[in-house]
Order: structure tokens, then sequence, then C-alpha cells
């Protein structure tokens, strides 16, 4: 078995920052436009008032969707099993 050659720390620590707070700042621009969205749709019904649980759908949606990008992107480029 040939094994994979191993990163430096540094580049680890730092690739897991940088897409840590790429995701974040993904999650919080897709709960304020969720959250807005609803607020201008539908001002005054039950769905204004449900839209904390909309936009938790909403980012996970979009945090789900992104982790199946990465995860065929890693597969693609023989990092992932």
């Amino acid at each position: 078995m040939s094994e994979q050659p191993q990163k430096p720390l540094w580049q680890t620590i730092l690739l897991s920052l940088v897409m840590t707070a790429l995701l974040a700042g993904i999650a919080w621009a897709v709960w304020t436009y969720a959250n807005t969205g609803v607020q201008e749709l539908a001002p005054g019904t039950l769905l204004r008032d449900l839209r904390f649980f909309i936009g938790l759908l909403a980012v996970f949606l979009v945090l789900s969707l992104l982790d199946r990008i990465v995860e065929f992107v890693k597969a693609k480029l023989g990092n992932g099993h």
C-alpha cells in the first residue's frame, strides 16, 4: 500500500480556519437573507413568526449542499475515500 504524503501541521490548521470562516460567513449570509425575505414577503402571517425555523432550514440546506460539493472535490482530487 502506498501512503499519502503528510501535510505540515500549519497547512492543515490554516486550511481548517479558512474553511470554517468561509462556511460561517455563508451561513450568516443565508440566515440573514432568509429572515429578511420572510419578513418582506409575508408580513403579519404565521410564516413571519416561524422565520427562525425557516432561516435554520435554509442554513441546513445550504451547508449540506456545500458539504456534498467539498466531498466531491476531495474525491476527484484523490484525497478522499
